[in-house]
């Protein structure tokens, strides 16, 4: 279609995807430079790499495609993005460098301008006189952070000296918790003050711990799934798992589906298996995950993936094997994957996969603006505990309007959320409690169900 079409060029898909950058092709673009794309201005970023607050990593995310989205949406304090575009170097071209951003931005968004300086005004701005804070929402996880290495480091030596299912069990639980509690917050650069230690953390929590290339997830997780949440064309969480799970009436309904509810879980241990053998065909051979090239990728990020798988292996498999034998050391590694992928899935599933939070039952109103469509097609289960035991991946609502801000702010977003949303009569997709977890999961399910009727039957 013409939408898809449009979508594919703007994010970046069939188009070069090399290590050196985009291919300009207009006038005033040069090749040894990095551009990127915001309301239709094209700005030369090359430079700004070296002085970006939130590290290279993130700022390559824009190279070569609109960041519109990004750009906005990463930012708490809209008055530092217009000064920083004023200090970027703007481009005169003949043509964009990419077909200007269609979907809602957040910044022409009432409710998210609202909710933006809320949060700013009774949650950063207190913590900053009382804590130091800084006012972007960055840092304040050093105890989060500790607790997950303490965890993993502790999975660990009991795996390592004694491999078993239980052990294997357990540190893939610590596995999941580096993956939610660590690597996810850091590599949105919310976990430190500092880029560096954000990369290094995200790189660590990721690359090393749990064998998932921080490099992928964030093309993948960023650049796609935040920016266009649940869109069956743009948000890869919605369309990679096809065609074994149908997550979208506008996906071909197949025999087997009408089983998804039966399977589904005996699905999500696989992801382990399935992140090693994707990672290593989206970063080495394709240099693009479905649907988002990899633009800005640079050569140091190539060698942190493969060093990190190195180290990876050889701490979960290479090592305990050595110590052990593979025979003992084979099943306990099996279920360190296997466990861990299982509450990933289950954690993240339920949080955008509903009945109501797909877009084509979306209002025209919620369509056309950028915090609605986020608030309308995420839902939040639990409470500040599993807040802690998530890293804030139960508060969906709440990371997907401030998703560049540190985890343990989520519990004092949601109020303030709840009641804007009340007051703009917005549907808030929330269960509450210590056991929000289950009744979420049975609505998952239910929603599944949905997705398994074949679509003929119904008309």
């Amino acid at each position: 279609s013409a939408r898809a079409a449009a979508a594919e060029l703007a994010m970046g898909k069939g188009g070069n995807a090399s290590a050196a950058g985009p291919k300009p092709v207009g006038k005033g673009l040069k090749p040894d430079r990095q551009y990127t794309q915001i309301r239709g201005q094209v700005y030369d970023i090359t430079d700004f790499a070296k002085s970006h607050p939130g590290g290279a990593q993130l700022l390559a995310l824009a190279v070569g495609r609109d960041a519109t989205i990004l750009f906005e949406s990463h930012h708490v304090r809209p008055e530092i993005v217009a000064k920083t575009l004023k200090t970027l170097p703007k481009v005169d071209t003949d043509v964009n460098l990419c077909p200007d951003e269609s979907f809602p931005k957040p910044l022409d968004s009432p409710i998210y301008r609202r909710i933006q300086q809320r949060v700013r005004d009774e949650i950063m701005a207190p913590l900053e006189k009382s804590k130091g804070r800084v006012p972007s929402g960055r840092g304040g996880c050093q105890l989060d952070a500790a607790v997950v290495l303490a965890c993993f480091a502790a999975s660990l030596a009991w795996y390592v000296s004694n491999p078993t299912l239980l052990s294997g069990c357990a540190l893939g639980f610590a596995g999941y918790w580096s993956g939610t509690g660590l690597q996810h917050t850091a590599n949105h650069g919310g976990l430190c003050l500092s880029s560096w230690w954000n990369q290094a953390w995200g790189w660590f929590g990721s690359d090393v711990v749990i064998g998932k290339s921080s490099l992928e997830w964030r093309y993948h997780h960023m650049v796609s799934h935040h920016s266009y949440c649940n869109d069956h064309e743009r948000d890869q969480d919605v369309y990679t798992s096809f065609p074994l799970i149908r997550l979208d009436e506008s996906q071909p309904w197949s025999w087997f589906h009408r089983f998804q509810q039966l399977y589904t879980p005996f699905v999500w241990p696989l992801l382990y298996v399935a992140s090693q053998t994707g990672d290593f065909v989206n970063v080495m051979v394709n240099k693009a995950s479905p649907g988002v090239e990899y633009i800005g990728i640079t050569k140091n990020e190539v060698w942190l993936y493969v060093i990190g798988k190195v180290l990876h292996v050889f701490l979960t498999f290479g090592l305990p094997a050595y110590v052990h034998g593979v025979a003992k050391t084979l099943v306990p590694f099996l279920a360190y994957g296997a466990f861990g992928s299982f509450v990933l899935c289950w954690f993240f599933i339920v949080s955008h996969n509903l009945d109501g939070l797909r877009p084509s039952q979306l209002s025209a109103k919620t369509k056309g603006d950028w915090g609605r469509w986020q608030i309308e097609t995420s839902a939040t289960w639990g409470n500040a505990f599993w807040s802690f035991l998530s890293g804030g991946l139960n508060y969906q609502i709440e990371h997907h309007m401030f998703p560049g801000t540190a985890h343990n702010l989520y519990p004092k977003m949601a109020p303030i959320i709840k009641e804007e949303c009340a007051k703009e009569g917005i549907p808030y997709n929330g269960f509450d409690g210590y056991f929000g977890l289950l009744p979420i999961t049975a609505r998952m399910f239910a929603f599944l169900g949905k997705m398994s009727v074949n679509p003929a039957k119904t008309k």
